[in-house]
């Protein structure tokens, strides 16, 4: 086996060990792997990097990224990660909704944190989202979130009960600290259905 691969699937078995949670078809994924086949995507591939090179430890800097099911969030969401991993940080890999009040959050300085599918404003998804950005707002540290609804959305019902003050605060913080993308196109999965195949 050549030594770049060697490197690749030791990275990915390392990356699964600690997410063994996670569906097999996003063991492998990096993000050079991912086909980026629009303006969109050609976008978000481009800040990826950028976020991942961004310098300065002592400020936070983030990636909202949603859209439709399918268009390879998730693809990058891991590949990021695994950029991170090479740079010799430690990303905490987090699908929203396995988010409960038995998880240990943890929060330090300086923190990588990779958040899939963060879909619904309401709930314990809301309560990660807002620690882990207050966290990375005063302590620096690198955020990525995918979701399939757009981020004034998620805000709207994320702070449903606390006051438009709660919301203004949030999104000033935000405002600095994410990059906010949307990214369209065909669904890879739907490309690459079984039945299709002949």
């Amino acid at each position: 086996m050549a030594e770049e691969s060697l490197f690749r699937l030791r990275l990915d078995l390392e990356f699964y060990a600690k997410n063994p949670h996670l569906p097999l078809e996003s063991v492998c994924a990096h993000l050079d792997t991912y086909v980026a086949r629009n303006e969109s995507q050609i976008k978000l591939v481009d800040y990826a990097r950028k976020l991942v090179s961004y310098a300065d430890e002592s400020r936070g800097a983030g990636l909202f990224i949603w859209g439709e099911a399918g268009v390879g969030k998730s693809h990058i969401a891991v590949g990021l990660s695994k950029l991170f991993m090479q740079q010799g940080l430690q990303p905490v890999f987090m699908v929203a909704d396995k988010f409960s009040f038995h998880t240990d959050l943890e929060l330090e300085s300086g923190q990588v944190w990779i958040i899939d599918d963060l879909n619904i404003g309401y709930g314990l998804g809301s309560r990660l989202f807002k620690n882990v950005v207050l966290n990375i707002h005063d302590r620096g540290g690198r955020m990525f979130i995918t979701s399939n609804k757009p981020y004034q959305e998620l805000m709207a019902e994320m702070f449903v009960g606390e006051g438009q003050a709660a919301r203004m605060r949030y999104e000033e913080r935000t405002k600095g600290l994410f990059k906010i993308l949307q990214v369209d196109g065909e669904s890879y999965k739907q490309e690459t259905a079984w039945h299709l195949e002949d």
